[in-house]
């Protein structure tokens, strides 16, 4: 498989995803999260372009460079190829394996959840016209939040290290207790 999947059009893209002899859930859900992130990019920076006069420039424009930041780093992660189903599993073991990816989907659920913090404090900002799409991005990035975790308790339950375990349980808990908290924030 190529280094960079995100240099190929999105036909080629899903192609490559469907063609692997193992699943790239991981790089997959990075991608989700991405094309979530530049849709919020737009929604904010649509909302300032249209309340400039209303708005604090520095602020807003700080707001969205934090998120394109994140989409940036998303796609980075979803060109990252941890080689899954490449290696036996008791050479997996051996070279952590299962801890790559515990990392990994750890890192994708932490930017998620990220994202859906700067977007639940920007929802006061939101241009009305936009506020609709910008909900349907709150509800993509906390589904990929929550798809990570899912692939972080998958990888979880495959590890046999108790510190691992432990480390990643708490991981766990904590971010899900911040997905809880945002989504007990959102508009009805």
């Amino acid at each position: 498989m190529e280094a960079q999947l995100t240099n190929k059009t999105v036909r080629q893209y899903i192609d490559a995803v469907s063609d692997q002899y193992y699943p790239m859930t991981g790089p997959v859900i990075a991608l989700m999260a991405a094309h979530a992130a530049a849709l919020a990019e737009a929604c904010m920076q649509l909302s300032l372009d249209h309340q400039v006069d209303k708005l604090d420039w520095q602020d807003v424009t700080g707001r969205i460079g934090q998120m394109a930041h994140l989409k940036d780093t998303l796609v980075e992660w979803s060109n990252q190829d941890i080689s899954t189903g490449r290696i036996d599993d008791a050479l997996a073991a051996v070279n952590g394996y299962h801890l790559a990816l515990c990392d990994y989907s750890t890192e994708i659920a932490r930017l998620s959840t990220q994202a859906v913090q700067i977007l639940h404090d920007f929802r006061p900002l939101t241009y009305q016209a936009v506020a609709g799409d910008l909900e349907i991005v709150v509800y993509l990035l906390a589904g990929t939040a929550q798809a990570a975790l899912r692939l972080l308790a998958d990888n979880v339950a495959a590890e046999s290290a108790s510190d691992a375990v432990q480390k990643y349980q708490a991981v766990m808990v904590d971010l899900t207790s911040q997905l809880a908290q945002l989504a007990s924030a959102q508009p009805g």
